[in-house]
């Protein structure tokens, strides 16, 4: 019987670190040395007939098998084949050491151990990290071939079923926990979902929050800064909102807010276009873009948008409604020592919007 040792590596998804392709390819490395170093043991023990037929299979069927897989994993497809390159690999594994425990009762009645059979398995279900349907798959051709096997041969005498049986089992038990695996794996992925959403996402608008907001306008900033781009910085507030939150309770506040929210969505529709929640009743907007014009234009919609939705702001000391003031600045990356430039501006802009009446924007 031959044991193969491998670090567990980390390859099922399409994506993968270097540092787990390594250990993959140190696992296969690593198991083709100890078949080889078990070889030395196992032809201690058996009887000298068979030594010939055990050193064929070992030394030009199974290795190979994993050298195999070594050179595929350097194929740029493997990430895309990988859990069907397991399969074959540990099936076809699996049947070597049938026919070698065929071999050796044919040819000498020797009860070559069986335990391999459930070693290789196990060695695709968690190290490997085979897929439950994978997983399963591979336990029911090993099953069939090992029932198959004992049908053929009576290679352990009175104990064959009960051993067949105790294979059969044990790889059911593989499955399952294979199955747990995935299932907790799908659970912690789903939570980690959720954490980076929570991490990046301010809770009332589903804007991003102000952390978010600013290292994707820091990102965004750095990339137009190397290509000498423009891009402008929308700072928004809405007006008089301490008096409209006051007279109508913070229920009504927060749906100001989300509405705000909304018409940012429809106003700013590129993927590309970041929004965030700056802070309480503060928004902000970074883009690119090719022209000035453009920039007015956006602002001039979100202005309009508010007039027509015409929400009543009764303590207001303007315009009896709930509006909204918007400073701007724009240019190319290249003109701004940082983000926090362009933010420090088109702040100054939205201070002059309110100084000049509020409900206006300013272009810094």
């Amino acid at each position: 019987m031959s044991i193969i040792f491998m670090p567990t590596p980390s390859v099922e998804s399409n994506t993968v670190s270097p540092r787990d392709m390594l250990m993959l390819r140190l696992s296969i490395v690593v198991g083709g040395i100890l078949i080889s170093l078990f070889m030395i043991g196992d032809l201690q023990l058996i009887p000298p007939e068979l030594a010939g037929s055990y050193i064929t299979s070992r030394a030009l069927i199974q290795l190979p098998i994993l050298a195999g897989l070594l050179a595929f994993t350097f194929a740029p497809q493997f990430l895309r084949f990988a859990q069907a390159a397991f399969l074959v690999t540990v099936l076809s594994i699996t049947y070597a050491n049938y026919y070698l425990i065929h071999v050796a009762w044919e040819q000498a009645a020797f009860s070559f151990p069986y335990e391999g059979t459930l070693l290789y398995a196990f060695f695709g279900f968690f190290v490997f990290g085979m897929k439950f349907y994978f997983a399963l798959t591979a336990m029911l051709i090993s099953s069939l071939g090992f029932v198959g096997l004992m049908l053929l041969d009576s290679v352990y005498g009175e104990r064959t079923w009960m051993n067949a049986g105790f294979v059969v089992g044990s790889l059911f038990v593989g499955v399952i926990g294979r199955h747990r695996i995935d299932r907790l794996l799908g659970q912690l992925e789903d939570a980690n979902e959720q954490l980076v959403g929570l991490s990046s996402e301010d809770g009332l608008t589903e804007l991003f929050n102000r952390r978010a907001l600013m290292s994707e306008s820091e990102r965004l900033f750095a990339l137009q800064r190397r290509s000498n781009q423009r891009l402008a910085v929308f700072m928004m507030d809405l007006d008089h909102f301490k008096q409209f939150n006051d007279h109508y309770g913070h229920q009504e506040g927060d749906r100001a807010i989300r509405i705000q929210a909304d018409i940012m969505r429809q106003v700013f529709k590129r993927q590309t276009d970041i929004l965030g929640r700056y802070g309480g009743e503060e928004f902000m907007a970074v883009i690119d873009g090719e022209n000035a014009d453009r920039f007015e234009h956006l602002a001039g919609e979100i202005l309009t948008q508010w007039q027509e939705l015409a929400v009543p702001n009764e303590d207001s000391p303007d315009s009896k409604m709930l509006s909204c003031s918007i400073g701007i600045c724009q240019g190319l990356a290249t003109e701004f020592d940082s983000i926090d430039d362009m933010i420090r501006r088109a702040d100054e802009a939205l201070y002059c919007a309110k100084k000049q009446g509020r409900a206006r924007y300013v272009m810094a």
